[in-house]
This record gives structure tokens, C-alpha cells and sequence, in this order.
């Protein structure tokens, strides 16, 4: 594998923050350690170094998560700067909070996708989940709301991707699973539905099998549809399917961290995750991590490249090869 192939195909996922101000109790925070929560923002001068010397190398795609990464004191310079660059796909993930009309408008701009975790339409439920408070989901579905009106009046190509993860006794009620749906068909909103996956042993009775996932939003009026050719690859590894529901569609995922198909494929899809101190960590499973900052600041862009295909390398491995869960040290 080389580093064209890489930087072509494999989006770049930079975590710019672990501030966040919701506390989700099944928060993978990226596979990283719990304790590095609400420490740290990425050095912005030396990630437009690293964005901007892996587009010259020839990086497609792109996306931005957390953390939460509205938290970053400098987000509007960060999307300042990414709109300077034709990515194939720029996507940006967030709770949706802090989406003020100013940040929303940089987004319409460069960004192709912007995917919301909101899990839920109701105050009681959602705050179940995050922990959030009342002022905080009002103005959540505010911004969704502008949201719409960007897609409709603005940016028609801009896909807004509402995501959903079902936890068992929670939020995967029929009703609460019909209101989510139709409150996406309302908006134009695509739908995205991820199984949930124990971080810790505790937490495996929030698990519900993806067969289970699949039958609720069939139940609820859901209608399976082929699936589109290169699905950024997945479809080798992911269990993946799409589904139309009244005036939008949506797709079911099955992510499958230590299962031997996804396990064994998932070099050949899974996104370069870096986090805010510049590290690369192939695997939600594993330990492993491969350093950029020196890299980074000493400008060697050919040692980032070899980082890159390393951690592409790595995964071939199968490193969380059968793993329940993503980290037994995290508890709800």
C-alpha cells in the first residue's frame, strides 16, 4: 500500500478537540482514553501545516470530529481554512449545540456533510443520554432548523445526516424510533443509525443485535433500497443498508469492532484518525499509536506519509481481533 492510494482514498478524520459539553454515557470519544477528556485543542498552525502538505501529497477527503468540535476556541478559523481547499468530501460531526448561524454559513461553504448526533427527538430522552439541559436541546433543534432552511434555500447539495444509536431501554421504543424518522422526513434530513458497541462490560446490556435494529425501523415504516456503488468502500466490511422512509432515506450500520469480517477488512475502509496531539490511532481496540508531532513540527512530510501507510499496515493485523468491548477501564 502506498501513500497515493492513502491519501486518495482513505479520509483524514482529525479529532480538533476533547472538550465537549455534553456527557454522553456511551461516548466512545474516539477509542482514546477517558482521562484525556476536556484537555486538549489541537495547535491550529500546525494542523493547517499537516492539512495543508498532505492536500499537496494528494489528500481527497477529509473530516472533522471530536470531542465536540465547536468546543475549539478557534473553529471559525479552522473552517476559514479548510474552505480553502476543493476536498472531495469535507465532513464535519457534531451535537449540534454551539451550531450559531455564523458557524453553520462557513460550513455551507466547503463542507459537503454535516452529521448531528442527536439520538433523540424528546427532551427526556435525549437528556437521558447526554446528560444536556433543557436550554441546551431548545437551542439544538433551533440550529437543526436553520439548518433545513441552509439545505433548502442555500446549499441544496449540503447533506444534513442525523445520527441515531439505539440503546436498549432508552431510546429504541417504537414511538421514540417513528418520531426520529419522520422528524428527519420533515427536515430532508438523511438518517444514520449505528448499532451500539459496549465500551465497557457494564455496558453490554445496552447492546441490541443489529437483525433486532433492523426489524424496529422496518416495523416503523422503513423500506430497504440497493445500495449505492462505493459507499466510501464500507460495504467490504461493514454490514451496511439503506432505507427509504417517506421523503428521505437513510442507511443501518453495523460497525462490528471485533468481528473476523470487519476485523480482518478494515484497513481497506476505516478512516486515518488523528487526534488533538497529533497522534494516529488505528484502532478503537488496541493501544497502539503512531506520533505526528515531531513530524509536524519539524516539517517532514515524507515521515507523516510513512506514518499514514503505517497505520493502514497495522490494521491488516487485525488487532482487535474478537474484542466485546472498546475499553473495560470506562465505566457509564
Amino acid at each position: 500500500m502506498d501513500i497515493k492510494k492513502v491519501l486518495e482514498f482513505y479520509p483524514l478524520r482529525i479529532s480538533i478537540t476533547d472538550f465537549c459539553n455534553l456527557h454522553c454515557f456511551f461516548c466512545s470519544n474516539e477509542g482514546m482514553d477517558s482521562s484525556q477528556k476536556n484537555s486538549r485543542n489541537i495547535e491550529v498552525e500546525q494542523l493547517e501545516y499537516l492539512v495543508d502538505a498532505l492536500h499537496k501529497s494528494g489528500l481527497k477527503n477529509i473530516s472533522i470530529t471530536g470531542g465536540e468540535p465547536t468546543a475549539h476556541p478557534k473553529i471559525k478559523k479552522i473552517l476559514k481554512f479548510l474552505n480553502k481547499y476543493k476536498f472531495n468530501n469535507f465532513f464535519f460531526h457534531t451535537n449540534g449545540i454551539n451550531l450559531s448561524k455564523e458557524i453553520t454559513n462557513l460550513l455551507s461553504i466547503g463542507c459537503n456533510k454535516i452529521a448531528v448526533s442527536l439520538h433523540a427527538v424528546d427532551f427526556e430522552t435525549w437528556h437521558r443520554l447526554t446528560g444536556g439541559r433543557i436550554a441546551e436541546f431548545r437551542k439544538l433543534m433551533k440550529n437543526l432548523e436553520y439548518l433545513a432552511y441552509v439545505k433548502k434555500n442555500v446549499n441544496k447539495k449540503l447533506t444534513i445526516e442525523i445520527k441515531l444509536v439505539p440503546i436498549g431501554g432508552v431510546n429504541d421504543s417504537k414511538q421514540q424510533i417513528k418520531s426520529f424518522l419522520d422528524f428527519c422526513s420533515e427536515n430532508n434530513f438523511k438518517f444514520k443509525v449505528l448499532n451500539f458497541e459496549p465500551i465497557s462490560k457494564e455496558q453490554l446490556k445496552f447492546s441490541i443485535p443489529y437483525k433486532k435494529i433492523i426489524g424496529l425501523f422496518v416495523g416503523c415504516g422503513c423500506k430497504e433500497a440497493p445500495m449505492e456503488k462505493g459507499f466510501r468502500g464500507q460495504a467490504k466490511y461493514l454490514p451496511t443498508k439503506k432505507y427509504f422512509y417517506k421523503k428521505t432515506y437513510g442507511v443501518i450500520i453495523e460497525i462490528g469492532c471485533g468481528s473476523k469480517k470487519a476485523c480482518r477488512e478494515c484497513h481497506l475502509s476505516n478512516e486515518v484518525f488523528v487526534d488533538p496531539a497529533f497522534n494516529i490511532k488505528p484502532c478503537h481496540v488496541s493501544e497502539k499509536t503512531i506520533a505526528l508531532a515531531e513530524f509536524i513540527k519539524s516539517k517532514e512530510i515524507g515521515k507523516i506519509e510513512e506514518a499514514l501507510v503505517e497505520s493502514r499496515m497495522f490494521l491488516k493485523e487485525a488487532p482487535g481481533l474478537g474484542a466485546e468491548t472498546w475499553n473495560d477501564d470506562l465505566s457509564i
